[in-house]
């Protein structure tokens, strides 16, 4: 498994989140898909951590406090992942706005540059995430071994599905686990039983 640059990363996915904001700000009204922005935003805070954890690390000396502070980046990371991936999500709202993008029979311009855009936006939540997970493997890697790595991989990757779950169909964020654990326990009873 290739390390990678995280400092090449970053500055990769900055100039491609841009790239996607100049889009979306090139020919738009006020819209219905301001919070394609917002969640841009949440999808980053899983690369930051990732980066964090791995920079943390290779810094601090050895030992309990470096594994302490580690293990909460790692945690954080964990509870932030599904945001990158969920803007996939999104795309619901052009089926369900549909009506804004047919004139006379016709898909409208704004339907494929709004598709276009929101295309871009997921793409950059997906590397993102894409990104932050092949970091946090790779520190999962060096220390247990290449199995155990790609178990983690798994297990993540399920874990993310089902948060992005809990975000779509249940409307949780990251951090409800913070300020309403009782609420967000519940709702995970809830989402275990049906």
């Amino acid at each position: 498994m290739k390390k990678l640059h995280s400092g090449k990363l970053i500055l990769s996915m900055g100039l491609l989140s841009l790239i996607c904001t100049a889009l979306y700000y090139a020919f738009r009204d006020k819209t219905y898909f301001d919070f394609l922005l917002w969640n841009l935003f949440l999808a980053w805070i899983p690369l930051l951590l990732a980066v964090a954890a791995a920079e943390l690390g290779k810094r601090l000396a050895a030992g309990g406090v470096r594994s302490t502070f580690v293990a909460v980046l790692g945690a954080a990371w964990l509870l932030f992942f599904p945001n990158a991936p969920y803007i996939v999500t999104d795309l619901i709202h052009l089926t369900l706005q549909k009506a804004w993008y047919v004139e006379a029979g016709r898909w409208t311009f704004r339907y494929w540059y709004d598709f276009l855009v929101m295309l871009l936006i997921s793409w950059n939540g997906f590397l993102l995430g894409f990104g932050s997970a092949y970091l946090v493997q790779y520190q999962v890697m060096r220390r247990f071994g290449g199995a155990v790595s790609w178990l983690f991989v798994v297990a993540v990757s399920m874990l993310g599905g089902y948060g992005i779950l809990l975000g779509r169909e249940y409307r949780l964020n990251s951090w409800d686990a913070l300020t309403d654990a009782k609420a967000l326990l519940s709702l995970i009873g809830e989402s275990l039983d049906g």
